[in-house]
């Protein structure tokens, strides 16, 4: 499953894509960012708030501390309460990656994943804007993980990743695309305090068994091929 596009409400379309231009030297055209093979729209939305939305984007498989390396010298990083200086996470083992985090200009948590089991490689080459290969993960705030879970299979065959989840946390997708389904009020790993809050996303999707479009409450829309 691929995540192709996504309309992000943000409450300031000028600082965010000045931050995906300046800070990760992403292709920029008005609130339009090319993340790899995704596109990214930023949309105004007044009542956006601040530090509440997830998104991941790909890196090479093998990109791992690269992509750390070259993040810590733009941004600070994200690290876990409680675990002082650790700012590279390794994901669970059946996920197979590994991710560093850090905020966007809104505080939205942003990360890049290397996802071992991709087949893109960054062997001997230096990092940069280019190794952002796509759009991983968007984060889902939803009134009932397990009924959206059942809906996106049902309507699109997206399956779950990870593991079943749980009532406020499911995965569903593959390693191309992850669909990240959390109920409201739970915070975004690696913080405390970055709450989700449904935010009015459209995400397109392609690479499903289905076909059409698919609202989950509160507001985001869904739309697969």
């Amino acid at each position: 499953m691929r995540i192709d596009h996504v309309q992000f409400p943000v409450p300031d379309v000028s600082a965010g894509a000045a931050f995906f231009r300046d800070v990760l030297g992403l292709p920029v055209d008005g609130g339009l960012v090319q993340v790899g093979r995704s596109r990214l729209r930023l949309v105004p939305a007044a009542d956006a708030v601040h530090a509440t939305q997830h998104l991941a984007f790909s890196v090479p498989g093998d990109a791992g501390r690269a992509a750390h390396d070259w993040l810590a010298q733009r941004v600070e990083l994200l690290g876990h309460d409680g675990q002082d200086g650790q700012d590279l996470f390794e994901a669970p083992p059946s996920w197979d990656a590994c991710s560093s985090y850090f905020p966007g200009a809104d505080g939205t948590v942003l990360e890049l994943i290397a996802r071992r089991r991709r087949p893109e490689r960054l062997g001997g080459d230096d990092f940069g804007p280019g190794h952002l290969l796509a759009i991983s993960e968007v984060g889902i705030p939803v009134a009932s993980v397990a009924e959206a879970r059942r809906r996106l299979a049902r309507a699109a065959g997206a399956a779950p990743f990870g593991g079943p989840g749980s009532e406020t946390f499911s995965a569903v997708g593959d390693d191309d695309g992850l669909l990240v389904l959390v109920a409201p009020g739970r915070a975004w790993f690696p913080t405390r305090d970055h709450l989700a809050r449904p935010a009015g996303l459209v995400v397109d999707l392609s690479g499903t068994r289905g076909r059409g479009e698919l609202v989950l409450d509160p507001g985001t829309l869904m739309r697969y091929a």
